[in-house]
């Protein structure tokens, strides 16, 4: 999947596929049991944006099953309509430095700051009427 033309000078790879679920104890079965991904240790609760994160391995890629935590979690509305793929989260080397470049040029940012993600990450997400109509998300990763 090549990121939007705006992010392409940026981006370092895809990150993630992030699929919005109703339950995670529900839904997490299928993804290990029935495909054989490998949940990489358990369910993280990421209070900023009232979610539990499942992350799944298949091979290299990363998965996240994103579970909302209370009505006003961000995706508690969309989980209410339908379960299913969420966003596409792309890796960058610096998310203060992406956001100031496309705010410069003129793209929707639903984050005009950057934020904490899971797994110690810094991400920041991107209005989908910018990005060929999927919501994204910029992720760094901590350095080692």
């Amino acid at each position: 999947m090549n990121p939007p033309p705006e992010l392409a000078r940026h981006v370092v790879a895809l990150h993630h596929v992030a699929i919005a679920v109703r339950s995670l104890e529900a839904t997490a079965p299928f993804y290990t049991d029935v495909l054989g991904m490998q949940p990489v240790g358990a369910p993280e609760f990421v209070a900023d944006q009232k979610v539990n994160v499942q992350v799944l391995l298949a091979g290299d890629q990363r998965i996240e099953l994103v579970e909302p935590v209370g009505d006003d979690s961000p995706i508690a509305k969309f989980v209410a309509k339908r379960e299913g793929l969420h966003h596409l989260a792309y890796q960058v080397t610096d998310v203060a430095a992406v956001l100031a470049d496309l705010a410069a040029r003129g793209l929707d940012l639903i984050d005009t700051a950057p934020r904490p993600g899971a797994h110690g990450t810094t991400i920041a997400f991107l209005h989908p009427r910018s990005c060929g109509g999927v919501l994204t998300e910029i992720v760094q990763v901590p350095s080692s």
